[in-house]
């Protein structure tokens, strides 16, 4: 996960990381844990709405969460 993406991202659409835990519904410690991993520990509804939160685009939301691979994968497909 891309850890300084999310916070980036985040600082650009003025929105805290106290606002972004009361959208997913857990606590400001449990953001900060999750936001502060380098491993991805949001669930996949978390995901979604922060997507929706922080109006992501797909490119944005496959930078942040998966390093790119979603892409990479549906190139592959579409190649195939």
């Amino acid at each position: 996960m891309n850890v300084r993406l999310l916070k980036a991202k985040r600082v650009e659409h003025n929105v805290k990381q106290k606002d972004l835990a009361a959208v997913l519904g857990i606590t400001e410690k449990a953001m900060c844990q999750k936001e502060c991993s380098e491993v991805n520990k949001f669930k996949a509804e978390e995901m979604v709405e922060i997507v929706k939160a922080l109006n992501l685009s797909f490119p944005e939301f496959d930078a942040i969460f998966f390093d790119h691979e979603l892409t990479k994968c549906l190139r592959l497909n579409i190649k195939t």
